[in-house]
């Protein structure tokens, strides 16, 4: 299971994880489909005020962002380049 972020156009769309309980995958994705950056095992940085949150930011535009349970992209040994269904 996931969250799935749809945006309008692709773009570099930044990700904090405000609020977030338990750490995450964050990939994103082109939209041809294809994974353009992925973040690993990012966890939440509980304390911390909202400035002082850290930004994960692509280094491609994407039109969709994919959140999943940490550990999921290397248990399915997801990698960039790689083409997702949905």
């Amino acid at each position: 299971q996931g969250m799935l972020f749809v945006f309008d156009k692709s773009g570099v769309y930044a990700i904090w994880m405000k609020d977030m309980k338990f750490a995450i995958d964050i990939l994103w994705i082109s939209d041809d489909k294809k994974v353009v950056d992925i973040a690993q095992n990012v966890v939440p940085e509980p304390g911390k005020k909202d400035r002082e949150l850290t930004i994960y930011t692509p280094k491609a535009d994407a039109k969709y962002i994919l959140e999943v349970n940490a550990g999921i992209t290397s248990l399915n040994n997801i990698a960039v380049g790689e083409t997702v269904d949905f």
